[in-house]
């Protein structure tokens, strides 16, 4: 044998050899684990606008919260659709009246939008603040997604004395089955997940195996999995959680000898709740001392810790020379970096830039609306954040174009809003 066939020789055993141990390794594993799951590998790196268009159709980001933050612009004062009565009461905190679902603001069109184009025209479910005496600030969009344990943001696996299996079953809610064989040993399927509650779906079979449940390695009970036919419901419900690491695994009862676990997919109540704490007359200062965590007002917090995704636009007001008020742009950037650090908490913020104004009289106002533009637009890239220019878009116009009374935007510069953010959300 000469040296070039024996080197051939050598190198196919060494391929046959590689492939062979391959498979061994990797044999009791049917999807890719958790590590790989490109949204965790490369989360550090993605912009917030990013991470919401990611979570709005990920069921496993079960339950997510939207808020918008801002002044009279972003509560849609002179939108159509809205109560008249808005001014009854109001003291600037978050038991002031709120706006309608029905108008035509900015908000009220991108929370239509979300309902229409992720939550398949889900009917809202609308509420308001707890402390308004009107409004329906508050609107919520639920639907339920079935999803089957494998792929990427699955693993799936079995140790000692186990086997697992999935094949076709059109009886089953996913048409799948994932069964677990189990005679000493255990099977687990492990997935990251953010929200309040999921529902086990799993089909009957004689000797069934029981399962725990562990959420972040804190066990939160064992139950049976025995039942009639197929489809057999159990919701599990918990205090809100994000990012948890979410276990199922197989535990045997008292039966002796092989047991069984049947599962037909995992059902999500995905939710998405989005609402409006804009307040009339609101400033970054005044924002931070009614409205958010700490204030004396006695209306609550305009966020809470299941609100992850915020949209914050304010400025406006604060070029309104006033007693007692330290001026200019240096005090509102200032002022707005506060209220960033007030509310960052690893949430994922986005700053606004505000429409022009008509009026810039420097007699009323220590600057003018596109020195607000620039001041945010400085602190957003001084924090890493997403800006959406809601100023630029209507530069070259005639303010009466999209005005209704040289401040606040009348239907079509809302409509313009609402379509510029949609287009930042929806951009590659």
């Amino acid at each position: 044998m000469n040296k070039k066939v024996l080197f051939l020789f050598i190198l196919s055993i060494l391929i046959i050899s590689s492939i062979f141990i391959m498979d061994k390794n990797t044999s009791n594993t049917i999807s890719s684990t958790i590590e790989e799951n490109p949204l965790e590998e490369t989360e550090p790196n993605l912009s917030q606008l990013k991470k919401l268009k990611i979570a709005l159709s990920n069921p496993l980001e079960q339950y997510m919260s939207i808020v918008f933050i801002g002044d009279s612009i972003t509560w849609g004062l002179t939108a159509t659709g809205n109560p008249e009565d808005y001014a009854s009461g109001r003291d600037g905190t978050l038991s002031d009246r709120r706006d309608d679902f029905d108008s035509q603001s900015f908000v009220n069109e991108f929370k239509r939008y979300i309902g229409s184009e992720y939550m398949d025209g889900s009917a809202p479910l609308l509420s308001n603040w707890s402390e308004s005496p009107s409004g329906e600030s508050i609107v919520e969009y639920q639907k339920e997604v079935i999803v089957f344990p494998e792929g990427e943001n699955f693993e799936v696996g079995t140790e000692g004395d186990a086997s697992q299996e999935v094949q076709q079953n059109e009886d089953s809610v996913s048409g799948k089955q994932l069964n677990f064989d189990v005679s000493e040993g255990t099977g687990f399927i492990r997935f990251r997940f953010t929200g309040k509650e999921f529902t086990l779906s799993f089909d009957s079979t004689e000797n069934s195996l029981d399962y725990e449940l562990l959420i972040d390695g804190v066990s939160q009970g064992i139950f049976p999995a025995s039942g009639d036919g197929y489809d057999n419901r159990r919701t599990h419900s918990f205090d809100y959680v994000k990012d948890a690491l979410i276990e199922i695994k197989t535990v045997k009862n008292d039966t002796d000898g092989q047991q069984t676990l049947k599962i037909g997919g995992i059902i999500v109540n995905k939710t998405i709740k989005i609402s409006n704490q804009g307040i009339i007359g609101a400033t970054t200062r005044s924002y931070v001392a009614n409205n958010l965590e700490g204030n004396t007002m006695g209306d609550g917090n305009a966020i809470n810790d299941e609100d992850q995704y915020l949209f914050i636009q304010l400025g406006t007001n604060d070029r309104i020379i006033a007693n007692g008020v330290e001026k200019g742009a240096g005090e509102f950037k200032k002022n707005l970096q506060l209220l960033l650090d007030e509310v960052n908490s690893n949430r994922n913020l986005i700053l606004m830039c505000p429409n022009p104004a008509a009026n810039n009289d420097p007699g009323i106002y220590s600057f003018d609306t596109k020195e607000v533009c620039k001041v945010i637009t400085q602190v957003a890239q001084e924090n890493g954040i997403d800006l959406i220019d809601n100023y630029s878009i209507f530069e070259g116009m005639d303010t009466s174009k999209y005005l209704a009374d040289g401040l606040h935007p009348n239907d079509y510069g809302h409509q313009m809003m609402f379509q510029n953010i949609i287009d930042s959300l929806e951009k590659d």
